[in-house]
């Protein structure tokens, strides 16, 4: 062990808590991105969408009551969401691996809950102002 630390010079260590440091750099665009579509005035709209169509809209913003909703998937698989004041999550799901379930609580636009054996998205959309298109070419 005496060895490795006679190994180590100072610009390792500080190269590597730099390197750390720089590694939360993405986190920190993300948020700041998704805080510009936050603005005061704007309404949070939770989508519900399976396989690609949407089941439901619901408004979270002002929102002040509870609320369950079950969308059947087919006669054996169903989710019921709950909507509790401005934030909404799976509740139970018939899925084998339980994973919507245990994301919990969303509330800020841009967060979404997966079901991927039932193909449902809950998606929290902000409707702040248009919205613009981004082409991404190559």
């Amino acid at each position: 062990m005496k060895d490795i630390y006679h190994m180590l010079k100072p610009w390792d260590v500080i190269l590597t808590v730099l390197l750390v440091l720089l590694s939360f750099l993405p986190i920190a665009i993300f948020v700041s991105q998704q805080s510009q579509y936050a603005e005061e005035d704007s309404v949070n709209v939770a989508v519900i969408t399976v396989d690609n169509e949407v089941v439901e809209e619901i408004q979270l913003t002002d929102n002040m009551e509870t609320r369950e909703i079950e969308i059947a998937i087919s006669d054996h698989d169903n989710n019921i969401i709950e909507v509790d004041n401005e934030r909404i999550h799976i509740k139970s799901a018939t899925c084998p691996d339980q994973i919507c379930v245990r994301t919990g609580y969303i509330s800020k636009p841009g967060q979404t809950i997966v079901c991927l054996p039932h193909k449902l998205v809950v998606e929290i959309q902000s409707d702040s102002g248009e919205a613009e298109d981004i082409i991404i070419s190559s």
